[in-house]
């Protein structure tokens, strides 16, 4: 799961209270800044085809990501025209946060 602490400066924390917030405010603000990160991102998009059992994800910008091994159940379950990210070696799916380790090919 991506670490909110990891999306946001100190002082972007401090000016949005981050620490005060309940577990539900937290997750909500991590899901926006994941779909702000999407927009314009090259590492984003929507999955055009996936082969090999999960193991190779290629998006609709012709990119292609090799999926980690231990990872190739969980994206074999992804559908194509579902819409990803790539953030620091991790795909996730945008609609429940889901991911998995890739590598780009």
């Amino acid at each position: 799961m991506i670490d909110i602490d990891k999306l946001f400066s100190d002082e972007e924390h401090a000016l949005l209270n981050v620490g005060g917030m309940n577990d539900q405010q937290r997750e909500a603000l991590k899901q926006f800044a994941v779909r702000m990160v999407s927009v314009g991102s090259a590492g984003s998009g929507e999955i055009q085809e996936i082969k090999y059992n999960g193991r190779l994800i290629i998006l609709d910008d012709g990119s292609r990501w090799e999926v980690d091994e231990l990872d190739a159940m969980t994206s074999e379950m992804w559908m194509e025209m579902e819409r990803v990210v790539v953030i620091d070696g991790e795909m996730y799916k945008l609609d429940d946060s889901e991911k998995v380790s890739v590598e780009e090919e």
